[in-house]
């Protein structure tokens, strides 16, 4: 049990999440009846189109499915975010189906919210303020998850890139919570192990950042253990058997945990750090976000109030530092190096992004206070376990 007198787990706490989660495998086909509007406009990507998942659902929905907009890129930028909407609202639908990764239902939550506003609406107004304006909400949206990792489909967060000038915005609102979330474990088979391992890596930096994180809560913190319980295994197994059906339901109920964590204590220190390696050098957020973990985990052991020991022991470690050990051991098995190292030929380029790590609304939820000092001594030593060179 923890010390209240000395944690800083408040002794006082709230809980708000009005997502509906349908889970299961073949759950897809009870999209129908968990959208009966008459218009319908379906948010996704050409990948989807070319995995049959999109001919299913315009099976599903028939003709109240007035528009497919299947253009979604990885990192939704803002030119295309406002191209997108415009598309979307000639068809004037009244509710929009996310079919995707994080990228698909992060512009599904975008273009909701732009519906939802007076046409003309700003979306530069939205990410200014960051909150809903007025009495503008999002129209209804169902998240239809097909990666393992962001756990959109559960949170009231959506990420906008300003790829020409480098920097990561979010949508905030209670509004962007997806209304229904149907997260089918058989739309993961098939993926490529590059994309499973990134979407992977994602879930357990949202599951080990909403641990040592200012905002946790009993309730995260017991969402963040089992969702790495499911997770570490999972990844391992899918390295070697990618088709395994078991470790891709296991996946999924990772990702969904982790998601369910994140949305009520954001992210932190991890997340931070990631931002400009993914707006400036292109690396995908899952390996982005993953290769500081092992070395913040280790930064806020001298501060840990019990609850990263805890997590180190329900996972089967002695102690923290055990854990940080074996899972930058397990982070090398999965091939973290190499993936980074494909993107960034050289650590300098790291390196002269640290003065844009620093993001105070993700930093500031770490367990420990951060220094720009500390902050180059975690990346020289997260670059010396997952960079060549």
């Amino acid at each position: 049990m923890f010390n209240i007198s000395e944690s800083l787990i408040p002794n006082t706490w709230s809980l708000f999440n009005p997502t509906q989660v349908i889970f299961g495998p073949n759950t897809l086909h009870k999209l129908a009846q968990l959208c009966p509007e008459e218009r319908i406009g379906l948010i996704t990507t050409a990948g989807a189109q070319h995995r049959g998942l999109v001919r299913q659902i315009s099976a599903l929905l028939g003709e109240r499915l007035v528009q497919v907009f299947d253009r979604v890129r990885p990192n939704p930028d803002y030119e295309s975010l406002i191209a997108a909407a415009a598309e979307m609202r000639e068809a004037r639908p009244k509710c929009l189906v996310a079919l995707g990764g994080g990228s698909a239902i992060d512009t599904a939550k975008v273009i909701a919210r732009l519906l939802g506003g007076p046409e003309g609406a700003s979306l530069s107004g939205y990410l200014a303020h960051d909150v809903v304006l007025g009495s503008v909400a999002a129209i209804p949206m169902i998240a239809i998850p097909t990666t393992a990792g962001t756990g959109a489909e559960v949170t009231p967060f959506a990420t906008v890139w300003d790829l020409t000038n480098g920097r990561k915005y979010s949508l905030v609102g209670d509004d962007l919570y997806p209304r229904t979330a149907i997260v089918d474990p058989l739309l993961t088979q098939g993926l490529p192990w590059r994309i499973t391992v990134a979407s992977g890596l994602d879930t357990v930096a949202h599951a080990l950042e909403s641990t040592w994180n200012r905002n946790a809560t009993p309730i995260t913190l017991g969402l963040a253990v089992q969702s790495l319980s499911f997770a570490i295994p999972a990844l391992l197994k899918l390295r070697q058997s990618p088709n395994d059906s078991n470790a891709r339901y296991d996946m999924m109920q990772a990702s969904l945990l982790a998601g369910l964590a994140i949305s009520q204590t954001r992210t932190a220190l991890a997340h931070s750090i990631s931002y400009p390696l993914t707006a400036r050098l292109g690396l995908e957020h899952g390996f982005a976000v993953a290769f500081t973990l092992p070395e913040i985990l280790r930064f806020n052991i001298p501060v840990d109030d019990g609850r990263v020991s805890r997590l180190a022991n329900e996972l089967g470690y002695r102690s923290g530092s055990e854990f940080a050990d074996d899972l930058e051991r397990i982070f090398i098995e999965l091939e973290l190096k190499e993936f980074i190292g494909s993107v960034v030929p050289n650590s300098s380029e790291v390196f002269s992004l640290l003065g844009e790590m620093l993001n105070p609304e993700r930093a500031d939820n770490n367990l420990r206070k951060v220094c720009y000092d500390d902050l180059t001594d975690i990346i020289r030593h997260a670059l010396e376990a997952f960079h060549a060179s």
